[in-house]
């Protein structure tokens, strides 16, 4: 851009230069203070040059990085072919080039205001299948595809009003009618906001964008709506803490009944084995009579060492010697 400008600049200033030297030499003679005269073969040659500069800057054509240029004839029309990044030449005086970006652009409709270019509620609120209102905040990146540049000129030109806003509206009314409320802003958010990307893109490619990204920033509710949903999870998290306190109260009986089964089964075998150890001493009994002597005889008290048996009885039982291994020896008792 700068040398086509350049050119041009010191073409005009030579074709200036030019005029004020043919001046300058007529009103000298015509006032007899010259005698300079206008050589012909000098003033073609410098208008030539000045033509010829002026003709180069006008038929070179400089593209910035970033950009694509759509070049115009005006005898045959729009050039199908644009012009990249780097030094281009155009048919001076004949063709004009109409520059347009390549960069990424983000176009952005959302509730928050001076955030997109349209000021203040743009988030596109549409009815889901149920007859819902929400509205949907969303970014959707995208370029101009330089190879379909004469294609925008020819057909949009304002591209982002005809073809970017447009679309996105449709598409998202279109795929959020389809839905439940509870799908847009729940599980199947994912899936909807790649299904609207696809539908998008495929909309973009025909008339000559890219698209890079479609984003579902935010889903909105009107107030009611919204007031419904916080009083909805508010009594599921009532509903999960008293499920937790139903399965922690289970617990609890499950744990009392294994330990009260353990208990029952402890007293069981406790009294099978008393029981055993009665018939075993029963047994033990029948065989030997002094044994239940001698069990009577160890719940005495250790400092009784001198018994009188039961009324009937003629003997007193030395019980020292029991204890000490020897055999009992009765005496009589004194009169």
């Amino acid at each position: 851009m700068f040398i086509a400008r350049a050119l041009s600049v010191f073409g005009w200033l030579l074709l200036l230069a030019f005029l004020a030297y043919v001046v300058n030499v007529v009103l000298g003679r015509s006032r007899g203070t010259t005698t300079a005269r206008l050589s012909p073969p000098l003033l073609v040659g410098w208008l030539l040059i000045a033509l010829i500069v002026m003709t180069l800057g006008a038929g070179v054509v400089v593209v910035d990085a970033g950009e694509v240029g759509v070049v115009f004839n005006a005898i045959s029309g729009t050039r199908n072919q644009p012009l990249y990044p780097g030094i281009n030449f155009i048919v001076p005086y004949v063709e004009t080039v109409y520059r347009y970006s390549t960069l990424e652009q983000v176009y952005t409709m959302t509730k928050v205001a001076n955030e997109g270019p349209v000021q203040g509620d743009d988030s596109l609120w549409s009815p889901t299948a149920e007859g819902l209102q929400v509205g949907i905040d969303s970014s959707t990146r995208y370029k101009l595809n330089p190879a379909r540049a004469a294609d925008i000129h020819n057909n949009l030109r304002d591209y982002e009003n005809i073809l970017v806003r447009p679309t996105i509206r449709s598409v998202v009314r279109l795929m959020v009618s389809q839905n439940k409320v509870t799908d847009v802003y729940g599980t199947k958010r994912a899936a909807i906001q790649v299904e609207i990307e696809k539908m998008i893109r495929e909309r973009f490619e025909k008339e000559g964008l890219l698209l890079l990204a479609f984003d579902i920033r935010n889903v909105n509710f009107t107030d009611d709506y919204a007031t419904s949903i916080e009083q909805k999870q508010i009594a599921q998290q009532q509903a999960e803490q008293m499920q937790f306190t139903l399965q922690r109260e289970e617990q609890e009986s499950q744990r009392k009944r294994i330990e009260a089964e353990g208990v029952k089964t402890s007293a069981i075998l406790r009294a099978q084995g008393e029981a055993e150890a009665l018939r075993l001493v029963n047994e033990q009994i029948g065989t030997n009579d002094n044994l239940l002597v001698y069990r009577y005889i160890e719940k005495l008290a250790p400092n009784i060492s001198v018994m009188l048996l039961p009324s009937g009885s003629p003997f007193l039982v030395n019980l020292d010697q029991l204890k000490g291994g020897t055999a009992p020896s009765a005496t009589n008792p004194p009169k």
